[in-house]
Parts: structure tokens; sequence; C-alpha cells
């Protein structure tokens, strides 16, 4: 009895848990009524259109317009109701709207359209004002057009400026007034006319770009006719050539040539970028992080007193720059800019990102950090920012382009070289890989893909374009800082010989080397020269150092002075994880700064267990990851005159501390 009394209580319980879930699926319906139509066109006959109307409530009908009547015309609950639309004896259209109502609540409204006997483009708003900015994906409108003709956007739009101040150069916003609207696809505007003339309404999306300008922008699209034989008539029933759909976008705040001007730029790139990383506008910019303002005691820029408060440098993080978009435009505002750093895309690798060209107007600009952008070229004038092409410019002093989706090496260095970045020293090309991880390189097509997908910097050695790209690399005297780490090289690294003919200088000189006077005058030469006392063998043409890989090996009996001079100045340089085969040249091996590369790491390790595009495993033939000896480069004893060692002196540095 117990037990039956238990499965009554558990019924019991079920069917009000039912009738809840129906009361609450009741209660969802929005404003206690919805309607499965917003829009209904018909042709100038007329007809019988049907709406399914769902309410859990009594609700009632009107019509704005006699020419419509509604049955039923009320209710309680759900139910189809039918539209009859008397014919129209106009050439124009006509419109009405329907409405459902629940007392109480929202009511919801349907817009009919009759179409005349006359042949129209019908738009529901003519005017549209967008704002200035907004996130990429919400940079749109949709347009709600019907026709009962077929019909395309005229590539004429009219664009404008309205409210410019005599502050404002027209000129020099030429650039930003046109083309900031994307036009829709032709098959986007396709309307089904399978009944002769009778009327369509279709949405169309139009994608905007943001407004840098302090004015409003202005476009007028035009909507013709497909077949210019047709005539349009307007809703006076007067004939016309065009239906204009008018864009208005509200202008950008005004940023000024001053502090306050930086921090509106700053604050507009933030938000473009959508960085996850928020400035706070109600405090003072000296208290913002990752920005950094010139102070009254830094060495100014020309000595302009101007730059005191200024934007220095600034930081932007974890962004989201969608594919096909541009490094926003307000960056050229911040005209003392002295470093500058974005990084951390979202899904960079497959997003083609731009720089854009407003970066290039960065004067003072010496430090230039795009990491993980989704960059595949460098702007028209990035040339520019090198300060050999234009003098006004300081020069970059710093580059560091990491992590970008580049397709080959002399995309860069067609731009980027010792000619036209004479004062840089520091580059950095790791990781430009936008497919993670490939260990058979055969698996390329001619294209630089691998399955569909570009595989980022692929450089082929054996391949001369790539290998003539490489050299203005490796010629490049004033680069302290080289990485070229986790790409796609391949093949063998330039020899001796190939190398020292392509050299300027070919060996060592004494000009390389500074003295202890020079280095007690000027310490910071210690960065532009070697130490002649500990790096003095390089000078030599009779000493020599025997360099083997084992017992087993031919051994080298070389100079200094038989050592290439490459990279001289490099205190880091690296290109582990890569593809490469062969021999490690002497230009390496003997290198003055070789230790300081952290070989064992940075050189040696190449991809585990790859196969070059020849099916070749990789790796070099000449040491032992595991087992090198530095015996030939710093010796046993730290002596001066140790026999047979490049360089003595480095032993205390490397081996006895």
């Amino acid at each position: 009895m117990k037990y039956l009394n238990k499965i009554t209580l558990g019924l019991i319980l079920c069917m009000g848990l039912m009738t809840s879930c129906k009361d609450d699926d009741e209660i969802g319906i929005p404003g206690g009524i919805a309607v499965d139509r917003e829009e209904i066109t018909i042709v100038a006959e007329g007809g019988t259109e049907k709406i399914a109307v769902s309410s859990n409530s009594n609700w009632v009908s009107s019509s704005s317009q006699p020419w419509i009547s509604i049955s039923p015309a009320n209710g309680l609950g759900s139910a189809d109701c039918s539209l009859a639309i008397d014919s129209t004896l106009s050439e124009k259209s006509r419109e009405a709207q329907i409405r459902f109502s629940v007392e109480g609540q929202e009511s919801k409204s349907i817009r009919v359209i009759q179409f005349g006997y006359g042949k129209q483009i019908i738009l529901k708003e003519p005017t549209v004002e967008i704002e200035s900015s907004a996130r990429y994906d919400d940079r749109y409108f949709d347009a709600v057009i019907s026709a009962n003709v077929a019909f395309k956007i005229d590539s004429n739009v009219e664009y404008s400026f309205e409210g410019l101040t005599d502050a404002d150069n027209e000129n020099e916003l030429e650039s930003d007034r046109t083309g900031w609207i994307e036009m829709p696809k032709a098959d986007d505007l396709e309307i089904n006319l399978d009944r002769g003339y009778r009327p369509r309404t279709v949405k169309v999306r139009f994608k905007w770009k943001a407004n840098i300008v302090p004015c409003t922008r202005v476009a007028k699209i035009r909507l013709l006719p497909k077949n210019a034989d047709e005539q349009l008539i307007d809703n006076e029933g007067n004939p016309t050539g065009e239906v204009i759909l008018t864009v208005k976008q509200k202008p950008a705040l005004r940023i000024t040539d001053d502090r306050a001007g930086d921090s509106i730029a700053i604050l507009a790139i933030n938000e473009k970028v959508q960085s996850m990383i928020n400035f706070d506008s109600s405090e003072s910019m000296l208290n913002w992080n990752y920005v950094k303002l010139w102070e009254a005691t830094d060495k100014l820029p020309n000595g302009d007193k101007n730059a005191i408060g200024r934007v220095r440098s600034v930081q932007f993080m974890l962004i989201d720059l969608k594919d096909g978009e541009t490094l926003p435009k307000e960056v050229r505002h911040l005209k003392y800019l002295e470093s500058f750093t974005i990084q951390s895309n979202a899904n960079w690798q497959i997003r083609n990102i731009s720089l854009g060209e407003e970066i290039c107007e960065l004067k003072h600009l010496k430090e230039l950090s795009v990491y993980a952008l989704g960059l595949e070229k460098l702007s028209e004038n990035f040339i520019k920012l090198g300060g050999k092409v234009d003098d006004s410019y300081v020069g970059l002093e710093a580059l560091n382009l990491a992590s970008n989706g580049f397709n080959q090496l002399s995309d860069i260095t067609n731009v980027v070289n010792q000619e036209n970045f004479p004062n840089l020293t520091a580059l950095s090309l790791t990781g430009c890989r936008r497919v993670d991880i490939i260990k058979d390189l055969s698996q390329i097509s001619g294209t630089n893909e691998y399955n569909g997908k570009k595989v980022g910097l692929h450089i082929n050695l054996d391949n001369p374009s790539d290998k003539s790209a490489f050299m203005k690399l490796l010629t490049w005297d004033s680069l302290r800082e080289l990485s070229l780490s986790y790409n796609y090289i391949e093949g063998e690294l330039p020899d001796d010989d190939y190398i020292t003919n392509n050299l300027t200088i070919k060996s060592y000189q004494k000009n390389d080397f500074f003295t202890e006077d020079e280095l007690k005058a000027e310490p910071s030469i210690y960065l532009t020269k070697i130490s002649a006392d500990t790096c003095g063998w390089l000078k030599t043409m009779n000493k020599k150092v025997i360099y083997q890989h084992d017992e087993s090996s031919t051994s080298w009996k070389i100079t200094g002075q038989d050592v290439p001079r490459v990279l001289p100045n490099a205190r880091a340089f690296s290109f582990n994880l890569n593809y490469l085969t062969g021999a490690l040249p002497k230009w390496i091996l003997f290198h003055p700064y070789f230790v300081e590369w952290s070989p064992e790491t940075f050189i040696f390790a190449q991809e585990d267990e790859a196969k070059d595009s020849k099916s070749q495993p990789v790796g070099f033939n000449n040491i032992d990851n595991v087992k090198f000896d530095y015996k030939y480069y710093y010796g046993t004893t730290g002596e001066k005159d140790e026999e047979g060692v490049a360089y003595p002196l480095y032993y205390k540095r490397y081996a006895a501390n």
C-alpha cells in the first residue's frame, strides 16, 4: 500500500512539473504574442496572405488601411490569420501596417507593401545613420529593399564630407573620403521574379569601415534597374531614373596635436584592435600601463620641447584584428612615438593583416615590434622608417617581425636591408610559420602550401633567389642580433668560399677591434667593436687552430685571417628548429661570439626527426650536439698563449666560472 502511495505521489509531481513547464513555455513568448512575418509584399492585383499568430492570451488585430481585412480579427491562443488585400488601380505603391496586440503588452507590427502597376524599387529606410566606429563584427547595416524589377547597384557611389571646418585640410582627408562602404555581391541582390513582376523583398548587408575624420561622411548609393530600358516611378507616380540609399556616418573625435590628442588616439586604436587590455580614461595618461611619456630630463627628439608629455612608447596586446583589416590609422597622430608594439592577434596564422601606410609617418620611431599579427607583406612606404631614403627620419634601430605570415624572405629583405636601414642593429624573423609543424618538407607544394594552406617563411638555400635574400642578412655588418629560428629554412648554409666571394671586407681587420684607451673613453664601443685582447687571434696569419669533428674526420688547420668576416658584431644569432643540412662553416664555428650564441640550443638543434624537401634527414654533419668539444675555441687552461686555441681568454668566462 505504501508502495502504491509513493507511485501516486510521483505521478502527481510529474504532472505538476509538466504543467509548470508548459506555463513557462507560454510565458516565454516575447511580449505575450509573436508573428511569423515582418514584411509582406504583394502585386497590384492583391490577394491573400497567411500569418501565424502565437499567444497565450486574448489578442486583437487592426489594419492601418481599409484595403486590408483580417480574419479572424481576434482570438485566444495561437491561430492562422488570413489577410485579404484589395487590388489597386494606381501605378505607384501603397503601404499599410498590421498590428497584433495583447492587453498591457507591446504590439507586433507587420509592414505590408502593395506595388502598383509601375516598376519600383522601394527602400524601407532611404537614409541610414551609422556610428563612427564599432567592433569589427558590428561594422555593418542591413538595408531592406522591395522591388518588382531586377536591380543592381551603380558602381559610381557619391562620397562627400559634411561639417568640414577651416582647420580641416580636405586634400589630406581625401584618402578617407571614399571607399569606406563595402558593396554587397551581385548575388545578394538577386530577387526571384518567378511570377512576372510579383514584388519581392530582400535584406542586403553593407559593411563599413571606421571613420577617423572629425566630420560626417556621406555616401549616396544608387539602385538601378538591370535593364536600362525599364523606367522606374517614384511613390508619387512620377518617372525617375534612380533610387538613392543615403548613408551618413558620424564624425570621429577630433584628434588634436597635443597630449590630449595622443590619449584619444590610443583609446581609438585600442578599441579598433579589440584589445583585451584596457586603458582607464578616467586616469591620467601618466598612470596608464604600457604607455610611456616623454619627460623633460629625456633626450628629446631633435631637442623639441613640444615632445614633453607626449607619448614616447605604447603597447597593444591580446588583440583581435580580423582578416583583411589594417592597423588603425590613428597611429599617425602619435607623432613623437619612439617605440611601438602590437602583438598577439587571435588566430593570426589564418589572417592577413596590413600595417597600412600611417605608421610610416612616424619620423622618430626607433623600435617597432609587430609580433604574431598576421603580416604577409610590408607597407609600400615602410622603407621610410629606415632613415636612408628620407633623412628627416631617425631610422629604426630594432625591428621585430616574429610570428607573421611572410612567404618569401625577399619580401622582407628587398625593403629591410643594410642600405635602407643603416641604423638597425636587431632584427627578429622568428617563428614565421602559418603551419606549426611539417616533418617532411617534400609535402610543401610549389606554391608554398601544405594541405591547401600557406606554410609561412620557406627559404630553400639551394634556390639562388632565396640564397641571395639570405646573403643580404649575412652581409649586414651592423646587426648585433639576428633571429631566424623556427621557420622553414632548408638546404646547406653558404660555405666559406661562397661567403668570402660575396663579402666587401673578407676577413677581420684592425679597425674591427677596440683598444683599452678607446673603451675607457667610450664604453659603448664594446657594442660595435671586438676586444683585441680576447679575440686577437682573428688578426693573425700564422697562428693555427685545429678543429676536428671526431678522430675519423678531416681536421681544419686555420689562422684568424681564414675566418670570413660575417656579422662581426652579432652578440645573438639563431637559426634553430629549421631544416638545415650539411656542414657548419668556419664563419660560424670560429665566430668571436659563437659561444655567446648558445649554439647547442640556438644553432645545432634543427627540427627533430624531420626531412627536407629532398627527403634527407635534417641536421649538421660536422658537429655532435651532445658531445660538442670547445677545446679548439677556448682551450683548457685560460692561459693567453695556449697552443692551438682560438680564444683562450674566453675559458675563464665560459668554463672556469
